[in-house]
């Protein structure tokens, strides 16, 4: 085929045979798979991956016969999570007994912020029996399971109505994420665990374990915090293994008086897994040292 004939509508197929026309539903097919053999007269099946069938549907297979030139769809029952999967760009066949796999592997499958590239595929046994589909429907996205540490502020620096704020935001996320679980560790030149991840799971009302958070005062070791913080991720303190293991730090960034530095805990935290965020609360002063704090 020269570039002219693949720019016609109307796609002939030149095979050494008579010529065989997939007529002007279909552009150009890209595979060629097998050859039915089973009985005769001997047919072909050819693969047109690029074909647009309907909204969000693309591929199609199609049966031709030597005898006749002529080419007839191949019709599937295609389910509508199979989004331009480009059916027929990869197909394998055997001949005793017949057996034909087409797949379309261009399904694209989101879970949550991934997206994941899938397919399907087709079994055909027979011209008078449906076609198989494998997988039957696609998988279910993997529920990953988190836990959710809150490192809060409430040194002097943090006047009362932005440490209000903070909880408040932790009320929110704890709201909004209900398959999680949450642990809270309040610092200052102290530390005070108010709940850990067994608590709050036990806790028939957890946002209740808000309701008598008291703000610390003093200095602010944030360095000394994340270390101390980390020890919530093991299971005595009901942190589960194959949950993500996230840090969020709400400060203003301004640490004083702390003996540690980031550099004696950011490595400490990277190696336990955690992944962490900082968000940034009243004296914009100190925000621009927030970035310290979090994930690469």
């Amino acid at each position: 085929k020269d570039d002219k004939h693949l720019a016609h509508a109307e796609l002939k197929l030149s095979l050494g045979v008579p010529i065989m026309s997939l007529g002007s539903l279909a552009p150009v097919p890209t595979l060629l798979a097998a050859v039915f053999l089973s009985s005769p007269p001997a047919r072909l099946v050819v693969g047109a991956p690029q074909e647009v069938r309907a909204a969000n549907q693309t591929g199609g297979l199609y049966r031709c016969d030597y005898s006749t030139s002529l080419c007839e769809a191949i019709h599937l029952q295609v389910p509508p999570e199979a989004v331009n999967m480009s059916l027929g760009l990869s197909m394998a066949a055997t001949t005793k007994p017949f057996q034909l796999l087409a797949c379309g592997p261009t399904v694209q499958h989101a879970c949550q912020e991934n997206m994941h590239l899938t397919g399907f595929c087709f079994l055909l046994v027979s011209q008078s029996q449906q076609a198989q589909r494998i997988p039957a429907a696609l998988q279910e996205c993997p529920r990953q399971e988190q836990d959710i540490a809150f490192l809060i502020d409430g040194s002097g620096s943090i006047d009362y109505e932005d440490f209000t704020k903070m909880l408040n935001f932790v009320r929110a996320v704890i709201s909004q994420f209900r398959t999680s679980n949450f642990a809270l560790v309040q610092f200052s030149s102290k530390f005070k665990e108010h709940f850990t991840f067994r608590a709050f799971a036990a806790s028939s009302n957890p946002l209740r374990l808000l309701s008598s958070i008291q703000q610390l005062g003093g200095y602010t070791h944030t360095a000394s915090a994340i270390r101390k913080v980390t020890e919530l991720f093991i299971a005595a303190k009901g942190a589960r293994k194959d949950a993500s293991k996230i840090l969020i730090v709400i400060t203003d960034g301004q640490k004083t008086g702390d003996p540690l530095g980031y550099k004696d805990v950011i490595p400490q935290a990277e190696a336990a897994g955690i992944i962490r965020y900082a968000i940034g609360v009243g004296w914009v002063g100190g925000l621009p040292r927030l970035p310290i704090l979090t994930s690469s």
